[in-house]
């Protein structure tokens, strides 16, 4: 746990993550069930199961906020002279509380009232629903210790209206994408698809409700968080709100179809070969996963200063061109002897941040043709990989079904090339690497490459057949990809950081894609559809491993 207690930001990040996830789970989950989920014996399963998971999350939530709460203190009280007694009347401590009792509250009350609802039958669904209102106050009290925490309660002016404009919000995405959570929910524990379609119906609606919230508030929250264009393309916050921009626009996108085959006018389902309510069912799991991932980007996107108070050092759309201009990849590197000596853990550890420090060992030319040779042959390989994938899904060239094993070339090379200061190359030993969060990040991807290798190859070739086994491969390039949001180089040169972080941004938006793309492959039966998914989602790794080849960082 040592690297987290280095990296306060991060673990901040995490957390933040964690807690919108549930929250947008936990209300987006009482308005479903209270407002959309018809009461009848027909959807007394869903009904029953909603309810578990209402009472699941609220549960979970609490052990987010609990630390979070408790990290925010002992940092302060580490940095300042603060006592534990100085911080118990802080806002964030309050609101903290607060949340954790809604939390708890909707758990007890969800629990109390399965209690005593034994009998699954339409009265009792309906006196549940009548005892289930309460719901609505811990809610309500959720909602506002999230508005507490964020940068509209930090605000000299205007504080009012942007609070108001988070809360709407935050509220249509647990409208929108909790909301669609629990649409799987439910339609999981529904074996009459007359039952199913009513249902799509009435969510249909309160899903645009919550898309038109979303895009409506994050407009007004935009034009006064960022300000101008130089703003949006230049800083760090910008870039993140484009990356939200550009995933909410795929979100649009599959709920317009889902819209359509909701609406009953998805004829061309039909003529794809399955369903309609089979690829409502695929199409939603794919648009929730993205849900989730815009949250994700919500949750860094706060630990970033607005865009608008960054005046100073922004990018210029010339730098940004000029570092993405297609250049030749290098396929030669300097020799070991030339990097810059490795900083000794005593002084490394305890001054991970130090920004002058890390820009004098990354500003040197060797360092930096090392690290693009590195970023430049990892390119090669995935693109590789990706003709690989998009070849085998040809009938005729099964041959090319060996593709997953170019990841445990990925692996290794990226193993003995990714950090020169560590074994086996540099003088840090292999356990003692692990305390700098960077590299500890670099390692996990490396298991997450030989994860890829070994389940999607034996799927590939036919020695694993079952359907858990075949997620294996999507969930995690999926979860990897969603990871490089999060990603961030510690260079001591802002500008180079950003430029950099918009690279792998790009990756990963590619690579949640190319899972997601997989995901609905494996989901759907052989038909039209699930041929033209297969065509469609290595060309997302093949455009990673073009990025990886054009990397620099000069």
């Amino acid at each position: 746990m040592l690297w987290f207690v280095q990296d306060f930001a991060l673990l901040a990040v995490i957390l933040r993550a964690i807690t919108l996830s549930l929250q947008t789970l936990l209300l987006g989950g009482i308005l479903f069930t209270l407002l959309i989920l018809p009461a009848g014996p027909a959807n007394q399963p869903a009904w029953l199961r909603c309810r578990c998971w209402i009472g699941r999350f609220g549960l979970a939530m609490t052990v987010p906020l609990l630390l979070s709460t408790a990290i925010d203190s002992a940092l302060l009280m580490g940095t300042t002279e603060l006592h534990l007694r100085d911080l118990l009347m802080a806002d964030y401590v309050l609101w903290g509380a607060a949340a954790i009792l809604a939390a708890l509250a909707i758990y007890v009350i969800v629990r109390a009232d399965i209690r005593s609802d034994i009998r699954a039958d339409a009265r009792a669904g309906t006196a549940s629903r009548r005892r289930l209102h309460w719901l609505w106050a811990p809610a309500a009290v959720l909602l506002l210790a999230a508005v507490s925490s964020s940068h509209a309660v930090s605000r000299l002016d205007h504080r009012v209206p942007l609070s108001l404009l988070t809360g709407l919000h935050q509220a249509g995405a647990a409208a929108w994408v909790g909301g669609l959570a629990f649409l799987l929910i439910a339609l999981a524990a529904t074996k009459d698809d007359t039952a199913a379609g009513i249902l799509l119906r009435r969510f249909v609606w309160i899903a645009a409700t919550g898309a038109a919230t979303i895009i409506t508030t994050g407009i007004w929250l935009s034009l006064y968080y960022v300000g101008s264009w130089p703003a949006l393309y230049g800083t760090a916050y910008g870039v993140m709100l484009i990356v939200k921009a550009t995933l909410l626009c795929s979100l649009l996108l599959l709920g317009g179809l889902n819209w359509a085959l909701a609406r009953q006018r998805g004829d061309w389902a039909h003529k794809l070969g399955t369903s309609a309510l089979l690829l409502v069912r695929r199409l939603a799991e794919v648009e929730t996963a993205i849900g989730f991932t815009i949250i994700l980007a919500a949750s860094s996107l706060t630990s970033q200063p607005p865009a608008i108070d960054l005046v100073d050092g922004r990018l210029t759309g010339l730098e940004i061109i000029q570092r993405f201009t297609p250049i030749a990849p290098r396929f030669t590197s300097p020799p070991v002897g030339e990097l810059a000596p490795a900083t000794p853990l005593d002084i490394a550890v305890p001054d991970y941040d130090n920004a002058e420090r890390a820009a004098a060992h990354q500003d040197r030319d060797p360092d930096i043709a090392w690290s693009e040779y590195s970023h430049h042959w990892a390119g090669i390989i995935l693109l590789i990989i990706g003709i690989g994938a998009l070849l085998s899904s040809f009938p005729r060239l099964r041959w090319a079904r060996h593709w997953p094993l170019g990841f445990v070339a990925l692996a290794i090379f990226a193993f003995l090339r990714g950090d020169p200061e560590n074994w086996p190359l540099g003088p840090i030993s292999f356990w003692k690497s692990f305390y700098d969060p960077e590299v500890l990040t670099h390692r996990i991807y490396y298991v997450i490459f030989l994860f890829y290798a070994g389940f999607e190859w034996g799927v590939q070739t036919g020695r694993l057949t079952s359907l858990w086994t075949a997620r294996v491969f999507p969930v995690m390039l999926a979860l990897g990809g969603a990871g490089l949001l999060l990603h961030n180089h510690a260079m001591g040169n802002e500008k180079n950081e950003l430029l950099i972080e918009i690279s792998h941004n790009a990756m990963g938006i590619l690579a949640v894609f190319a899972g997601l793309g997989r995901w609905l492959e494996i989901q759907l039966p052989e038909s039209r559809a699930r041929r033209v998914t297969a065509h469609s989602w290595p060309v997302f790794l093949i455009l990673i491993g073009c990025l990886l080849m054009n990397y620099r960082e000069a």
